[in-house]
């Protein structure tokens, strides 16, 4: 089972405001004081550090005190105003797009953490017995064949695809079918557990994937590195950012469950242009998708 909580997905799918207000709050924190000259400025906080005491702070120091001790009462009594305000604007910040695709939905259960954020959510799972779970829970459940027919035209602004790599014949065809199904703008949720072991239950005598990811290296270090900059760039998606998570599978009877480490990395759908065709696998891609481009 997949552990995300809704803090958890708030702060990996953070909306496009917030973002950008966090970036400039950040810029603004380590520019210097207004007068500076010629780099000169210094914060505010360092300044008042490097201040040596002078006389009559110490009296001031005491009132200070008093005051913020007199203070406190009226404090206390606006904590729960202010917890109320910060609850409705975590709510507010929770944005994931108006259409959401969760490929391998299993339950639903962590559909209904970024549900929260999406108007129409659809999903895939190969599982008779989850897929009517997932109907009752009132999404669209699309078959895991033919799904890109099913959804036509439609372009999705998210679309996850959480521990379904490792279990998939065909990963590259599907990040394919995912980066055609994905807005320009569009999001791609990808959650692995890494070191990477791939084990299809479906469609393969001997459980092994008939195409091969492409990923290098032996620790989880080495091997996010080969996500990041070999196979996700190479099938046209850049990383944004990236977080560990806790994976926990069935056990047996030595153990109940096992806690294995989960990668969860947020992936932009790339531009395919001239400039950036510097892979094979790229080129394939911009074939594939019907690009006319001079190759």
């Amino acid at each position: 089972m997949f552990v995300w909580s809704t803090a958890q997905a708030k702060k990996l799918l953070v909306g496009p405001g917030k973002l950008f207000k966090e970036e400039e709050e950040e810029e603004q924190e380590g520019q210097p004081l207004e007068g500076g000259q010629g780099g000169q400025g210094v914060s505010r906080r360092k300044t008042a550090a490097r201040r040596p005491a002078l006389p009559g702070d110490l009296e001031r120091g005491c009132g200070e005190a008093e005051r913020r001790v007199g203070d406190t009462a009226l404090k206390e009594e606006g904590v729960d105003e202010e917890e109320e305000k910060e609850e409705e604007e975590e709510k507010e910040e929770m944005w994931v797009g108006e259409r959401l695709l969760d490929l391998g939905a299993g339950d639903g259960h962590v559909t209904q953490v970024l549900a929260a954020g999406s108007v129409q959510v659809d999903v895939t799972e190969a599982s008779p017995v989850m897929r009517k779970r997932l109907r009752d829970k009132g999404y669209r459940v699309l078959d895991v064949r033919s799904w890109m027919e099913e959804t036509g035209d439609l372009e999705y602004d998210v679309i996850t695809c959480l521990n379904l790599l490792d279990r998939c014949d065909t990963p590259k065809t599907l990040l394919k079918d995912i980066y055609r199904k994905l807005r320009p703008d569009g999001t791609l949720v990808v959650a692995l557990v890494l070191p990477f072991s791939p084990y299809v239950e479906y469609g393969a005598a001997d459980n092994l994937p008939s195409e091969e990811l492409g990923i290098t290296g032996s620790t989880i270090e080495e091997q996010v590195n080969s996500l990041a900059n070999e196979v996700f760039p190479g099938l046209g998606f850049q990383l944004d950012r990236w977080s560990r998570l806790p994976y926990l599978c069935e056990g047996d009877l030595d153990q109940a469950f096992y806690w294995l480490p989960d990668v969860v990395l947020i992936l932009k759908k790339m531009e395919i242009s001239e400039e950036n065709l510097y892979s094979p696998s790229m080129q394939e891609l911009a074939k594939e998708v019907n690009l006319k481009l001079d190759l």
